[in-house]
C-alpha cells in the first residue's frame, strides 16, 4: 500500500456561525484543493490518545513508549500521518481542506497532529455570531452564545501569539462578503496558491450558507442584536467587549 500525505493541509476554523462553511466551500472551487464534510472525530480521538499515551507510560522504561523515548508530540505526529493519508485517499492527491469549527479549541493538538497545517481563522462581529447562534436550528441561550464567541476568538488569538502563529491567518467575514476579491487574494497569498475566480464567484453568487434566518438572513443576523434587552447587552459587553475592541469592532 502506498502512503501519501499532504505536507500542508488547510483547516478553516473560527467560532460557529462565522462563515467557516462559506470559506471552505469557496476554497473547494480551486482546482488544487479538495474538501468534504465536517469531521469532529479528532476531538474524542485526541482525548483517548492522551489516555492511551499515559497508560502506555505508566511502567516507565518497562513500557515501549517510555523505553523508546516517544514524546507526546512524536506520538501525535505519527497518528496524524495516518489520518492525513486517509484524507489523501479521498482527495485523490489534492491538497485537502477541513472545516470543523470545534477544532479551534484544540489548536495545540492540531498542530502536533499536522505540523505543516495552515489555519484560516474566520473572524465575525460577535454580535452577529451571538444573534445567529440564538436563532439557529438548535438555538443557543444568550449567555452561552456569548461565551462560545469569546472562547473561540481567544483560542485563535492565543495561537496567533504562539510560536506557530505564522501558520494562522485571521480573515474578516465582513471583508470576505463585501470585498471578496481582496480578501480571497490575501487568503490565497497566505496559502501559497494561485488565485481562483471560481472562489470569488461562489461567495458573490450564493445566498448565505446555513443562515439562521430563512429570508433576508444576512441583514437580520447583522442587525438582530439591536433587539437585545439591556441585560443581554450588558452581559455581552462584559464577556466580549474587550475582545471586540482588540479586533477593531465598534
Amino acid at each position: 500500500m502506498n502512503i501519501n500525505v499532504c505536507d500542508n493541509p488547510i483547516f478553516v476554523l473560527g467560532p460557529p456561525r462565522s462563515g467557516t462553511s462559506m470559506m471552505q466551500w469557496a476554497l473547494r472551487q480551486h482546482p488544487r484543493l479538495w474538501g468534504g464534510q465536517e469531521s469532529d472525530f479528532l476531538i474524542p480521538l485526541v482525548r483517548h490518545l492522551r489516555e492511551s499515551f499515559e497508560f502506555g507510560n505508566q511502567r516507565g522504561k518497562l513500557h515501549w513508549l517510555s523505553g523508546q523515548g516517544v514524546s507526546w508530540e512524536e506520538f501525535l505526529y505519527h497518528v496524524g500521518l495516518g489520518i492525513n493519508s486517509l484524507y489523501m485517499s479521498r482527495s485523490e492527491g489534492l491538497r485537502w481542506v477541513e472545516q470543523t469549527p470545534e477544532y479551534t479549541l484544540h489548536l495545540d493538538d492540531m498542530i502536533r497532529l499536522f505540523p505543516g497545517a495552515q489555519f484560516v481563522f474566520m473572524v465575525r462581529d460577535g454580535r452577529e455570531v451571538v444573534t445567529s447562534l440564538r436563532n439557529f436550528v438548535n438555538p443557543v441561550e444568550h449567555r452561552r452564545a456569548c461565551r462560545i464567541w469569546h472562547d473561540f476568538i481567544q483560542a485563535g488569538l492565543d495561537f496567533k501569539a504562539s510560536q506557530h502563529g505564522d501558520q494562522l491567518l485571521m480573515v474578516s467575514y465582513g471583508d470576505a462578503v463585501q470585498k471578496t476579491e481582496d480578501e480571497l487574494s490575501r487568503v490565497y497569498g497566505f496559502l501559497g496558491e494561485a488565485e481562483c475566480e471560481g472562489s470569488v464567484e461562489f461567495i458573490k453568487a450564493k445566498e448565505p450558507i446555513n443562515s439562521s434566518f430563512s429570508q433576508n438572513g444576512e441583514s437580520r443576523e447583522r442587525m438582530g442584536w439591536k433587539h437585545w434587552s439591556d441585560e443581554e447587552r450588558a452581559y455581552f459587553d462584559d464577556m466580549c467587549g474587550p475582545l471586540m475592541g482588540e479586533l477593531g469592532f465598534r
